[in-house]
């Protein structure tokens, strides 16, 4: 996160705008695969490293409980490893944010999927030792048939499923999750300034001294950004981008953002950005909206008030909701 090149939003300090007292305390920490800092506007340098502190642990916590690789033990794994009709009682925190996934699935008509363990792992993006050439079709196949949403059911012994083999993966948004209940220890301590950055998935509280935040957004081709976002309040902003994770194989770029229904790599978005009131939600959507593209999209957010998005597409033409809050805005990325 300390690269240009590895962030979708990048977080510029206007330090002309700080109050001769106070200043940013900073902290940068390896949390939930990719570098995440901490950054409080403050006169009180001490309680703010407290807090990062606090959110920090909270946040390994929220990563410990969510996680289906390495060897710590969860509810997750232990749903993934169960048969059939096997009932598993989830984590509180676990049930909660499936249950909101699932309403995300309904919602955005499956392109939000918490179900794609085993393509994700078929695919090998947050593995160990990434692959660095598709699968095949047939094991494409056969992954598509261990996953769907509309295989699991929660009962009042704990959820199950009717496929053999399914499993969970919050990877898309786990992460959003984590970075809202970081956001909840600096209000606990009374922070009203302050930013998470995970990777480029961010949630911010107020200003910045007395003046906005002033985020940039990654051109997903470029070294240039596409253009900049003011940010006074409390609001999250999530990049999700096919430069992320990515390889090119035979002159063809496979990237991790996968659209259920295929299984492989999703076509119609370079990137989509997200502004929504939560981390959690923007997470979630900036893939959901990255897989559906700016047509469908657009479409499916009629009527949804809580949501502004900015589509790079496919063919580097850019589509955007009303209020998309953004300055200075290229028609095209090149």
């Amino acid at each position: 996160m300390t690269r240009y090149s590895a962030l979708g939003l990048i977080l510029l300090l206007n330090l002309s705008g700080c109050t001769q007292a106070a200043q940013d305390v900073r902290e940068t920490r390896f949390l939930l695969g990719t570098l995440v800092e901490f950054t409080i506007h403050t006169k009180n340098k001490q309680t703010a490293l407290e807090a990062i502190s606090k959110a920090a642990q909270v946040m390994r916590q929220v990563e410990n409980a969510f996680t289906i690789y390495g060897d710590v033990d969860n509810t997750v794994k232990q749903f993934n490893q169960a048969d059939v009709g096997q009932a598993v009682r989830l984590a509180p925190e676990v049930d909660k944010l499936l249950l909101q996934s699932i309403n995300i699935h309904q919602q955005s008509d499956g392109a939000f999927d918490p179900t794609l363990g085993i393509l994700n792992k078929l695919w090998g993006f947050s593995g160990e030792h990434p692959v660095r050439q598709p699968p095949t079709d047939s094991q494409i196949r056969h992954a598509l048939a261990q996953s769907g949403a509309q295989h699991i059911q929660k009962t009042g012994q704990g959820w199950v499923k009717d496929v053999q083999g399914l499993a969970l993966d919050f990877g898309a948004i786990a992460k959003g999750y984590a970075i809202d209940q970081g956001i909840q220890v600096f209000k606990q301590y009374g922070f009203t300034q302050a930013i998470i950055n995970a990777g480029g998935d961010m949630r911010i509280l107020g200003k910045h001294g007395d003046k906005p935040w002033r985020i940039a957004i990654r051109h997903p081709r470029g070294s240039q950004p596409l253009g900049w976002l003011r940010v006074e309040h409390d609001t999250s902003i999530v990049t999700s981008g096919d430069y992320e994770r990515f390889y090119i194989y035979q002159g063809q770029r496979y990237h991790h953002i996968l659209n259920p229904e295929t299984g492989k790599p999703a076509k119609k978005s370079q990137s989509v950005t997200v502004i929504a009131p939560t981390a959690t939600l923007a997470d979630a959507w900036s893939t959901a909206l990255f897989v559906l593209g700016s047509e469908q999209g657009l479409m499916m957010l009629k009527g949804q008030e809580k949501l502004d998005v900015l589509w790079v597409n496919a063919d580097a033409s850019l589509s955007q909701t009303h209020d998309f809050p953004i300055r200075d805005l290229a028609h095209k990325t090149e």
